[in-house]
């Protein structure tokens, strides 16, 4: 198990630096001049401009700029915002945890709903059920985020006023009790969470319903039936856990989901989250912010790739085992 952990880190290892090289080169390739991007924002003279240029190396062959930012990232140092003139790890660190919130409820919410209906369509294969859902995911699932995100908004803020239109919290947050603040902090989440998580919900559900629809027909779910076990017992005890494996592949593959997702999710709702950062960062060709979030939802991914990997042979001993072999 050792090795294979080894292979694997040095696979995402590589992986990273690739995604790394791209993400700088497909970036400085956008037209547009960060710097005199600034200079409209501040009419700063052309020697104040030249400095900036020097200060973030953009004066440099693009190959000399990806090296100093890859020794800069070694030591843990993203550098400075060209647009802001302020450090982008701190930045980071404070939006971080809000789009963690928005992320991991969003999964959460899909996971809650989306697995239970799986389950239950794949107990009664080709039924009204069965295929109810599937045409409905289908659909939910073909809707585009940014779409759904201003139906919501026109219906559930603008018509009928149940939620808010956006943002975090409401006027006035800070003079508010501590109960009153959690509920109006959760009124803001819900339209956001709604909109990252419909899409999810419909791959779990299907996802689901596959891997329980193989397993049902196995052998020792009758043997179960048989013994007289109740069908709740059969589906959530026997189904469900020998279902898993491909609900764990699955779990490591709704991440870079959520991440891309958020960024225009952020954007609607004015979500102070990092992709929202992203988002501004890429408008404004600020080149550390963006490399910055890069190697931020890069690791994240990998790492969540890692995971779902380790937690699949955990689940399964033969694969374990084949593992610890080679």
């Amino acid at each position: 198990m050792s090795t294979y952990l080894a292979r694997r880190l040095l696979y995402a290892a590589l992986t990273f630096v690739g995604i790394t090289i791209a993400t700088f080169a497909l970036i400085h390739s956008v037209p547009g001049d960060p710097v005199a991007l600034y200079s409209g924002k501040m009419n700063a003279s052309p020697a104040v401009l030249d400095a900036i240029r020097r200060e973030h190396h953009l004066d440099r062959p693009l190959s000399e700029q990806y090296l100093h930012w890859a020794r800069a990232v070694v030591r843990l140092d993203f550098g400075t915002s060209i647009a802001a003139r302020r450090p982008v790890t701190p930045e980071i660190v404070r939006r971080l945890p809000n789009t963690l919130l928005l992320n991991g409820l969003a999964l959460l919410l899909a996971a809650t709903i989306g697995i239970p209906i799986g389950l239950w369509s794949a107990r009664r294969p080709g039924r009204l059920l069965d295929r109810g859902t599937a045409v409905a995911f289908f659909l939910l699932y073909s809707l585009p985020s940014f779409w759904v995100a201003l139906l919501l908004m026109q219906w559930l803020s603008v018509r009928l006023g149940w939620l808010p239109l956006f943002g975090m919290t409401s006027d006035g947050y800070g003079s508010m009790g501590a109960p009153a603040q959690v509920a109006d902090r959760l009124r803001h989440l819900v339209l956001p969470v709604i909109t990252l998580a419909y899409g999810q919900l419909a791959i779990f559900a299907r996802f689901s319903r596959s891997a329980a629809y193989e397993v049902i027909r196995q052998d020792f779910i009758t043997t179960a039936r048989a013994k007289g076990a109740g069908e709740g017992s059969v589906l959530w005890h026997h189904t469900f856990r020998n279902a898993l494996l491909p609900l764990i592949t699955l779990l490591g593959l709704t991440v870079p989901y959520l991440i891309s997702g958020s960024v225009i999710v952020e954007e609607i709702f004015q979500w102070d989250g990092i992709g929202l950062l992203f988002f501004d960062s890429i408008r404004a060709r600020d080149y550390p912010v963006a490399m910055a979030l890069t190697v931020v939802t890069a690791i994240a991914t990998l790492l969540a790739s890692l995971v779902a990997d380790i937690l699949y042979a955990v689940a399964d001993p033969r694969v374990r085992l084949e593992r610890e072999e080679a």
